[in-house]
């Protein structure tokens, strides 16, 4: 067996059959009234009954904890280090495998690294006694909402979410590559880089050579990951394919990614099609002053010198039905494209410098537009495959070890995370991608006190009811200083499932049957 100490990364899964839930046990390495310990006052807030900032924090690590021990199976712990830091601007957390193994007993794939968590899960021993398996620090300067309701308020980031994606990553859903050298670590493949496979060469990244790896990394949109359990997965949450689609002329006729913005309608087929001019001056930062050829076309404004939201107020002043954005730099995907200003009626989306160039080149016989081919999944090659984040240049920690970012529904395990998560009952096709590389996954029902609540813990989906009730009852148990006040808890619980319409009356009732054993 070998063993390779890691300073930071990711990490990743693989197992055989288990009798267990995984138990994964946060350890608070904060210092006295920082992080975890922030003794700071708190409200309870959004399920949350933590009376401190600090207590709050450890509630959502655990909970989190909880809900992906519930989903996992491993008769091995799983000890995560925890705190907080000061971490580097827009960075909202990390976590990465402490340790990795290859060719240990029971290793499935000969000469492959796997993640201490997974390899202990694999052998069923703890292979590295007395160290943690999975490193998690989140940032000391964020706003994070703390509630377990997935209600954040506008300007805070869901801590819930955040913590469930980077321990997604220290369970398995990242590799053991160096993308911008193309080398593996030590020279070894891992585990997911079997199934990360490139369309554009036909091969997978254990079958390219470093060149060839280093090449693949910045093949942004063509690289996917082609596990069996990944693939079904997508096809179950993933939606129809959106395409911003040129039609005329034929030289340049095809679909292209793009960007969002955050301001003015969404675009959609239906608000956004029509013939593209060029706006002028091209940054679009002044009053536009071709407003005739503007009118009631597609603008394409040139990225740079002002914010968006300038761009398209001053091609909606000047008449555009839409506009588009043309990067100015070589980098992949399309940019998102931030700012706010309420009087925005157009839509606005980008695409990169290179199909920017293709299209102005073509001007002025190029007509575009939205359309959604429901054929296709947003977020997966033609064939229903998901694909990879692979932006270019690389993007350290990112780039490989992440689902793409165009994916819609936007998915956990994507690299930034958004308000439209809701991580506390559905993490989408995650689970997937860590079965594809060896996590068996809890098929059955949440127990409580060994009883069966009829409820998923994990549907095939990445519907979690099931794993939330185990970690909220948990929860309530440890809050609770006596059965009623744990009856209580689950009580009101059982009420908000019931509202929400994610359980059934019948399974409401169970569950609570099942709580009453809690203490027997």
């Amino acid at each position: 067996m070998n063993k390779l100490l890691l300073a930071a990364a990711l990490s990743l899964a693989l197992a055989t059959t288990f009798a267990q839930a995984a138990t994964i046990v946060p350890v608070n390495f904060d210092g006295p009234g920082e992080g975890y310990n922030d003794t700071t006052p708190a409200l309870p807030v959004g399920g949350n009954p933590g009376t401190t900032v600090g207590e709050q924090r450890l509630i959502v690590a655990q909970f989190a904890a909880d809900l992906w021990g519930a989903v996992l199976q491993s008769d091995v712990p799983v000890f995560v280090g925890a705190q907080f830091n000061p971490l580097a601007p827009n960075v909202l957390g990390s976590a990465g495998a402490t340790l990795v193994f290859r060719d240990f007993p029971g290793a499935g794939v000969a000469n492959t690294w796997y993640s201490s968590a997974l390899a202990d899960a694999i052998s069923g021993v703890d292979l590295q006694p007395g160290f943690i398996d999975i490193n998690s620090q989140f940032s000391s300067t964020f706003t994070f909402y703390l509630g377990l309701d997935g209600n954040t308020p506008a300007g805070q980031v869901n801590f819930l979410d955040v913590v469930m994606h980077e321990f997604g990553h220290g369970l398995g859903f990242q590799n053991f590559e160096n993308e911008a050298a193309g080398t593996f670590l030590a020279g070894t493949q891992d585990i997911y880089s079997t199934f990360t496979f490139d369309n554009s060469t036909g091969k997978r990244w254990t079958e390219m050579s470093v060149a060839e790896r280093q090449a693949s990394a910045l093949n942004y949109g063509k690289v996917i990951f082609d596990g069996a359990s990944a693939v079904a997965g997508a096809a179950l949450t993933l939606g129809p394919r959106t395409a911003f689609r040129v039609s005329v002329p034929a030289a340049i006729a095809g679909d292209y990614d793009f960007g969002t913005a955050s301001f003015g309608p969404a675009a959609t087929p239906a608000n956004f099609a029509g013939m593209v001019v060029q706006a002028s001056p091209a940054n679009g930062c002044n009053a536009l002053d071709n407003p005739a050829a503007i009118a009631g076309n597609i603008a394409i404004i040139d990225r740079g010198t002002c914010g968006f939201v300038v761009k398209a107020a001053n091609a909606q002043a000047a008449g555009a039905a839409g506009v588009v954005i043309a990067n100015n730099t070589t980098a992949n995907p399309p940019p998102g494209l931030g700012g706010t200003d309420p009087t925005i009626t157009i839509p606005t989306i980008s695409v990169t410098q290179a199909d920017g160039n293709l299209i102005k080149a073509q001007l002025p016989a190029v007509q575009v537009g939205l359309v959604i081919d429901p054929a296709r999944l947003q977020g997966a090659d033609d064939a229903g495959r998901p694909r990879l984040f692979m932006p270019n240049p690389v993007q350290g920690g990112s780039s490989g070890s992440h689902y793409d970012s165009n994916m819609l529904p936007n998915a956990l395990m994507e690299p930034a995370i958004n308000s439209t998560l809701f991580s506390a009952f559905d993490i989408d096709i995650s689970p997937n991608l860590l079965q594809d590389t060896g996590w068996v996954l809890n098929g059955g029902n949440a127990k409580i006190a060994g009883c069966d609540t009829t409820i998923d813990v994990v549907d095939v989906a990445g519907i979690i009811v099931g794993a939330n009730v185990q970690a909220t009852s948990n929860l309530c148990l440890s809050k609770a200083t006596n059965r009623g006040s744990y009856q209580s808890c689950m009580d009101a619980y059982k009420d908000r499932l019931l509202g929400l319409g994610l359980i059934t009356g019948k399974q409401g009732g169970k569950m609570m049957s099942c709580a009453a054993k809690v203490g027997k």
